[in-house]
């Protein structure tokens, strides 16, 4: 082998070695460009510094209620501005209607997103909620923004407080990636709650009827 083979093949494994350090932090909820220069630059040596950077527990970044606080189990929606996300918010009002039970509307963001907003991801997720709470007008309403992997997220919001069903959409766009997208099989899989699953029948714009799918529990099947 030749030094500028040796010379190719040294930096190939460097960088290699960065870019798949980047991707092991993006499928854990970090998804900042930098990551991206990092790993170019510093190859190996970020993988050794990756596992003390990470964060683990997804977090709630905001909250805001709107309405009167109503007594009884909360209903999740998982909210990304999607048409699927649209058609889980109309699935979720239908089981509301009763007054018995209050929404709560939740975006994620990744939690380089929740250090440093610099690209104004928080404010997105912040207008996304702000929109999906006036086609709930007239209920009681909580809108969340939350950190981390979309489906760990809403699967850790889903174990707290007396949340009683987890609605996502079938696929979605999400803030961090695209959403049986993989956020809703493994929202499916792992949720400690029923999940509904959601997608639409009707063009963006106008409020989706939807083709809904409920799991218990454990992925049980659907019915």
């Amino acid at each position: 082998m030749s030094a500028g083979q040796y010379v190719l093949l040294v930096c190939g494994l460097w960088v290699g070695a960065g870019l798949a350090t980047m991707l092991w932090m993006a499928r854990r909820g970090h998804r900042s460009p930098w990551w991206l220069i990092s790993a170019v630059v510093l190859g190996p040596v970020l993988a050794a510094m990756a596992p003390d950077r990470v964060e683990r527990i997804p977090q709630v970044l905001s909250s805001q209620r709107h309405g009167d606080a109503v007594d009884g189990a909360r209903v999740l929606v998982g909210v990304d501005g999607s048409p699927e996300s649209e058609a889980a918010l109309s699935a979720a009002l239908d089981l509301v209607q009763d007054g018995r039970r209050s929404l709560l509307l939740a975006t994620v963001v990744d939690y380089d997103a929740a250090a440093a907003d610099e690209h104004g991801r928080h404010g997105v997720a912040t207008d996304r909620l702000e929109a999906a709470r006036a086609l709930a007008a007239g209920h009681d309403v909580m809108c969340e923004v939350l950190s981390g992997p979309p489906a760990q997220a809403l699967i850790h919001r889903a174990g707290q407080d007396d949340v009683d069903v987890l609605i996502v959409g079938r696929r979605g766009r999400g803030l961090s990636v695209r959403l049986l997208g993989s956020v809703a099989e493994e929202v499916v899989r792992k949720a400690p709650v029923p999940v509904l699953v959601a997608g639409p029948t009707e063009p963006r714009g106008r409020r989706a009827d939807a083709h809904v799918q409920v799991t218990d529990p454990g992925g049980t099947s659907p019915r």
